[in-house]
């Protein structure tokens, strides 16, 4: 019963956190703005760097496709017989043999031959090269290729937020929590999530603020989750701490992560948008 809970709850994710995520952005823009009272050009800057990088993204993902091994089965069943090892070989032939070992492999649920490093995603239905994870509020697999991408979204996401957060707790102060004064401490709690919601079920509180405070709320957790994990996986790739299953880690630099056009993509996402890294290349960009 739990497993059958869990593959329903993960079914709906799959489907519906995407379409949510869009949803939310939009709805983000549109209340920022309507505060603002006017176009900021660096919200707007980030708001598109968002979208075209999740486009990026997308795209990439969607027009990746698995070298399919050719091998007949019968030949497939005597690689997989000779990739065999023992550990107590010498250096030599353990690399030679580890390097065999990983050469092919059988996809039951594409029912191809392909060759490692492959792994499926039960989200997307499709193998891929050089996979990290599935990112359910994307609605695909980060991959080497959009790396970049994902790193680039995450940052522009939690830079738009801080936007939106700038703009929206004087707001909610100068409208809502102007009686406080100079208690830092009360401001401070009432802009916490627990507090807005005590004050709306006992006091009866306006709902207008506690939707904003709420709304204030999810654009700090999504601003504080996005920047630190894009740092975290920005730093990972350059430490060689990042891996791509089932591949052994290694570092990357600008250029490896971002492709030829480097931090340049800050700006336009050359990357993924116009351009994609071939895998079996180093930094080889190529049209897709």
């Amino acid at each position: 019963m739990t497993k059958k809970m869990g593959l329903l709850l993960s079914r709906m994710a799959i489907k519906f956190c995407p379409i949510l995520a869009l949803i939310f952005s939009i709805i983000v823009n549109f209340i920022t703005l309507y505060i603002n009272q006017c176009i900021s050009l660096i919200f707007l800057f980030t708001s598109i760097q968002v979208y075209l990088n999740w486009y990026s993204i997308y795209k990439s993902s969607l027009n990746t496709t698995t070298i399919r091994d050719p091998v007949k089965p019968s030949e497939m069943i005597t690689i997989n017989m000779m990739t065999c090892y023992d550990k107590d070989d010498d250096n030599d032939d353990d690399d030679h043999q580890e390097s065999s070992r990983i050469k092919c492999w059988y996809c039951d649920k594409c029912c191809v031959y392909t060759y490692k490093p492959t792994q499926h995603c039960n989200a997307c239905k499709k193998c891929y090269h050089y996979r990290n994870h599935h990112c359910f509020f994307i609605g695909t697999c980060i991959l080497q290729i959009n790396m970049g991408n994902f790193i680039l979204i995450c940052f522009y996401t939690s830079m738009a937020c801080f936007y939106s957060l700038i703009i929206i707790g004087p707001f909610i102060y100068n409208n809502y929590l102007n009686e406080i004064n100079d208690n830092y401490l009360m401001i401070f709690l009432n802009f916490c999530f627990p507090m807005a919601f005590a004050k709306f079920l006992i006091i009866n509180h306006d709902i207008n603020n506690f939707l904003l405070i709420t709304y204030f709320n999810i654009l700090f957790t999504i601003f504080f989750l996005c920047f630190f994990y894009g740092i975290y996986k920005f730093i990972c790739c350059l430490t060689g701490k990042q891996f791509y299953y089932p591949y052994k880690k290694q570092r990357y630099d600008i250029y490896a992560i971002f492709g030829n056009y480097g931090l340049l993509n800050f700006l336009f996402p050359f990357n993924g948008l116009l351009e994609s890294r071939c895998i079996d290349g180093k930094y080889t960009l190529k049209n897709i």
